[in-house]
């Protein structure tokens, strides 16, 4: 094994000097993406009998209009159009074992089970977003320069693809974007140049406790939301952010069932266990999800690709 928590590893947290009793965290995005209606939940695949989920899709509500017919002629039946995605899930695990001395000399409460599993809890949350932030750079549309900053051209370049795209008006609310934040920074230098104008940026307070940490504002009807889980591109220059609708990024679940007394489900989909190594002294705290996310309708996303 590697990477136990032991009681010589601890110098940040044990020295000859008495700690001060306020626990400060380590920089990092803890901003989870919430379940925003353009992300689609295709379900939990507990008992499913698969760890693969299959998305139909089908060209129903107008996708076909009617043909004319001449009178007394018999109509042609209109072939129905359909296609499908896969979204398959896989377990996600993280452990942090400390040893008995760790423990029990633990002046900060840190090494126990309670704030491992709080950690537990929004590590795995963190984990989806990630999966979902390195989605929307994927898109065929895509808007941007490599080196050039964000800017409201870019925006709505992006939007009259992405309505394009999807062949209908997108109404308020209904698109989602996920921006780095330097992408973020950049789209909120644009807009100074442009706040006394007709279009302005809005955030409705409703909204900020739905949507979470992330959420950054509307715009254009656009819900924005910042993460650092954006990925690099063109090497590193670059980071590929996204907007999208509802279809073009699915994501499936596994619920998970607590079957031992040193087990338990945290919110259903987490199980966290604590893994006892007495001849060692070290108490292990493990958390496990099944989760997994895909791309699914390419021309209902468009990437944004601007400088890092």
């Amino acid at each position: 094994m590697a990477n136990e928590i032991l009681y010589a590893g601890l110098t940040d947290q044990r020295t000859v000097e008495i700690l001060d009793g306020q626990v400060l965290q380590l920089l990092a995005d803890r901003s989870a993406l919430p379940n925003h209606p353009a992300l689609y939940y295709a379900g939990d695949l507990a008992g499913s009998g698969s760890t693969t989920i299959k998305v139909p899709f089908v060209g129903l509500d107008g996708y076909d209009l009617p043909a004319p017919r001449a009178d007394g002629a018999a109509a042609v039946n209109t072939a129905l159009v359909d296609s499908s995605y896969t979204i398959s899930v896989n377990t996600k695990t993280k452990a942090y074992e400390p040893s008995d001395i760790a423990r029990f000399s633990d002046s900060l409460g840190v090494l126990n089970a309670e704030r491992f599993a709080q950690d537990a809890v929004a590590s795995h949350m963190l984990q989806i977003t990630d999966q979902i932030a390195g989605l929307v750079g994927n898109f065929s549309n895509t808007v941007g320069a490599s080196g050039s900053d964000l800017s409201i051209a870019n925006v709505l370049a992006g939007l009259t693809l992405l309505e394009v795209g999807c062949q209908a008006s997108l109404a308020e609310g209904e698109v989602m974007a996920v921006l780095h934040t330097v992408q973020m920074g950049d789209l909120r230098t644009a807009l100074a140049t442009v706040a006394a104008g007709a279009l302005q940026w809005s955030v409705p307070p409703e909204q900020l406790v739905v949507r979470g940490n992330g959420y950054r504002g509307r715009y254009l009807g656009v819900d924005w939301f910042s993460s650092s889980y954006v990925d690099l591109v063109n090497v590193g220059a670059d980071r590929a952010g996204g907007m999208f609708v509802r279809g073009a990024i699915g994501w499936a679940d596994m619920s998970q069932v607590a079957d031992s007394a040193d087990q338990i489900v945290l919110g259903g989909k987490i199980l966290f266990e604590r893994d006892r190594t007495a001849k060692s002294g070290l108490t292990a705290y493990v958390s496990h999800s099944i989760n997994g996310s895909s791309e699914m309708l390419d021309a209902a996303g468009v990437s944004i690709i601007t400088d890092a």
